[in-house]
């Protein structure tokens, strides 16, 4: 193989040159080329914002609905008439059944306060002449 040597053989050029203060005034010819008003810079993150919103009214949604359900559910209230006309009717239910069923609020609230005086009882049984329907009964 020759020998060969960079530094014997002749130099060829790129072909490129710079013309000279090119570069000092390079900076100033591009920021005159640039926009005069400046662009709005829209976050990456605002597109996430719409899906958190999202996915945060969906779970509130569906914790509220059964809370909705359960308050709002309106417990119909048998009238006291279709209550004893119930009991009275069914032979196969006992007076110890209905009083196991009752606890001590509904017992106060069937009390009643009689304030009669003997002298009355004994006005109404002279003045009725059934005596033995109320012996009877």
């Amino acid at each position: 193989m020759k020998n060969f040597k960079l530094d014997n053989e002749t130099k060829i050029t790129a072909g490129f040159i710079t013309p000279d203060g090119y570069f000092d005034t390079l900076s100033n010819k591009v920021l005159a080329q640039l926009p005069k008003q400046e662009t709005k810079v829209i976050s990456i993150f605002s597109s996430r914002k719409t899906w958190y919103f999202t996915a945060a009214a969906v779970i509130i949604a569906m914790l509220s609905i059964p809370i909705y359900n359960k308050y709002s559910t309106n417990k119909e209230e048998i009238d006291s008439a279709t209550l004893e006309n119930y009991i009275a009717y069914q032979s196969n239910i006992s007076q110890d059944e209905i009083a196991e069923l009752l606890n001590q609020e509904d017992l106060d609230k069937m009390k009643m306060e009689l304030n009669v005086d003997d002298t009355a009882i004994e006005e109404a049984l002279n003045s009725n002449t059934n005596l033995e329907q109320y012996i009877t009964d």
